[in-house]
């Protein structure tokens, strides 16, 4: 969540009249993220995200917004999109498709413990199972073929040091869409700063949000995306490692919803190189074609390559933390 595109007060104020959700009392720019200009909006009636799609091709939002609205029916504890009194929920907002959602209580964990973890994995576990009722397609645009694709267009800015190892690791995942993995709709993002904790009722809920990089993939990919942000020995930094405790019970409490299936548990390692090396090339991309933006919070590509190198050095560690 960055602002590409600024917004005053006056102009959220005529976006938000056809909501018939009071009047704004504060307006604020949300500095975290990468890929839309996002703000929080609070009214005399409640809080919510008022989004700006910046690069989301208009007939994708519909998956997106979708998602999220059945997720929500259905229990999930996520964000979900408003609709306006003509039912309707993407509208236009400085010449860009834009929506309304609602603002989740709680806050982002910047040091998780292994109870979280297992809270973080049941909860994934339970969005896939849900999202199998929900008939709209979306194919992973950042999937396999982008890898190689974004690959060759990093080529003339990054080293040869880094060429070598992208090639490299782009070789190792050659045969990634034929793992013959169980599949189903991702969230694709699920970082530690994209789940909020909700404190009000029994428990630690964790509630998820931003679902725009969701789509149709192998769910172990899911899986070793979130681990690779949940599951980080936080005290090494710089270097980069996953914390073993961590791992397993995030891994435990997937399983507790969903067992893993004998192929997903051979194939862990690989799948956790590619999700680091997925990072890795997104992250690339906003350091060497960086976007104008009003507020933005640059990404650390360097702990990216570092984290894939891991991986590749300790394939049969990663094998003994699956349940």
């Amino acid at each position: 969540m960055s602002v590409f595109t600024p917004v005053t007060v006056d102009e959220a104020r005529a976006f938000m009249t056809p909501y018939c959700l009071g009047d704004i009392i504060d307006f604020q720019n949300i500095a975290a993220g990468v890929e839309n200009s996002n703000f929080f909006v609070t009214t005399t009636l409640g809080r919510y995200v008022l989004t700006i799609f910046e690069k989301i091709p208009r007939a994708d939002l519909d998956f997106y917004m979708g998602l999220m609205a059945h997720l929500s029916r259905v229990g999930v504890p996520c964000a979900a999109p408003l609709v306006d009194h003509h039912k309707q929920i993407l509208q236009t907002l400085k010449n860009k498709p834009a929506a309304l959602v609602t603002r989740l209580n709680g806050n982002d964990i910047a040091h998780p413990q292994p109870k979280d973890c297992f809270a973080v994995g049941t909860a994934l576990a339970n969005m896939h199972q849900a999202a199998t009722g929900f008939s709209l397609k979306m194919t992973n645009w950042r999937g396999l073929s982008w890898w190689r694709e974004y690959g060759s267009a990093l080529q003339p800015h990054v080293s040869d040091r880094e060429n070598t190892v992208l090639d490299l690791e782009l070789k190792h995942q050659a045969n990634f869409d034929s793992l013959d993995l169980p599949r189903g709709i991702i969230h694709g993002d699920l970082f530690r700063d994209n789940i909020l904790w909700d404190e009000k009722h029994d428990g630690h809920v964790p509630q998820m949000i931003d679902f725009y990089f969701a789509c149709e993939d192998q769910l172990l990919l899911d899986v070793a995306i979130t681990a690779n942000d949940w599951c980080l020995e936080i005290s090494a930094y710089p270097a980069a490692a996953l914390n073993a405790n961590n791992t397993h019970a995030l891994l435990a409490g997937y399983a507790s919803v969903r067992a893993f299936t004998p192929a997903e548990q051979a194939a862990w390692p690989q799948v956790l190189r590619a999700a680091a090396l997925r990072s890795w090339l997104g992250r690339l991309g906003y350091y060497h074609f960086p976007r104008d933006s009003e507020l933005t919070h640059p990404k650390d590509h360097p702990f990216s390559e570092r984290l894939l190198a891991y991986h590749a050095s300790h394939e049969a560690q990663n094998r003994t933390l699956m349940p």
